[in-house]
């Protein structure tokens, strides 16, 4: 799947015209203007799709648990193990990478901050965050019209353990939560990407983009992602 073909950076905001993989377009722009980095370490990498952004010096092992969502992929790139634990157990004796991403991750561990950590630890320049912005424009307005917020209501009952997240992921929170831990660790905010979902429909994504004129950033985007480089 071409993720790139809808998607249109603008300063420091991407629009995706339908569905698109955020994780996906970050990087995409990320990797076109950091060509420093060597070695790649995909933290819930799911199926790998990173890696078909990596160029072939890029050496890149993703590493995930079996969260149920997905028919894990077999590969020599890729290593699945049975719970979060057995991950970080097998993290943890890795060498450093220059570049670690935690894509659509952390909201669903059971502490926000300690994988995070983990990546801090064994990253030599970059670890890269994308999350999920719950307090977002869109989520309010269905959460106002009794639709409940996603991936953490009864709907989820039946559901895989993977699909569930852990926490309600608000914009200011996380980023002071993610920098505060990076700046023990030697790192500092690199760069913030904000992701915003348009409609297909052309009458419907005029009148949606004439709304988010009015709204403040941290309302109107559907997910963002946070850069950390080490000092």
């Amino acid at each position: 799947m071409n993720y790139s073909k809808k998607t249109l950076l603008d300063d420091d905001t991407i629009y995706s015209i339908g569905k698109s993989s955020e994780g996906f377009t970050y990087f995409k722009y990320f990797l076109k203007n950091n060509n420093n980095i060597k070695s790649f370490l995909d933290i819930g990498c799911g199926n790998g799709n990173l890696k078909k952004l990596m160029n072939k010096d890029i050496a890149y092992l993703g590493v995930d648990s079996n969260a149920g969502i997905y028919k894990p992929k077999k590969n020599k790139y890729i290593k699945y193990f049975k719970n979060s634990k057995k991950t970080e157990e097998y993290i943890n004796k890795l060498k450093k990478f220059d570049c670690i991403a935690l894509m659509d991750v952390l909201e669903h561990t059971d502490n926000f901050i300690d994988l995070f950590n983990i990546a801090l630890k064994k990253s030599n320049k970059y670890v890269v965050v994308g999350l999920p912005n719950e307090q977002s424009f869109l989520s309010r307005v269905n959460f106002l019209v009794g639709k409940g917020i996603p991936t953490h209501g009864l709907e989820m009952v039946g559901t895989k353990p993977g699909h569930k997240h852990q926490w309600l992921i608000q914009y200011d929170m996380a980023l002071s939560l993610l920098t505060n831990s990076a700046q023990s660790y030697k790192f500092n905010l690199y760069k913030k990407y904000f992701f915003i979902t348009l409609p297909n429909n052309f009458l419907k994504r005029v009148i949606y983009k004439f709304i988010l004129l009015f709204l403040p950033k941290k309302i109107k985007m559907n997910n963002f992602c946070l850069i950390f480089s080490k000092y």
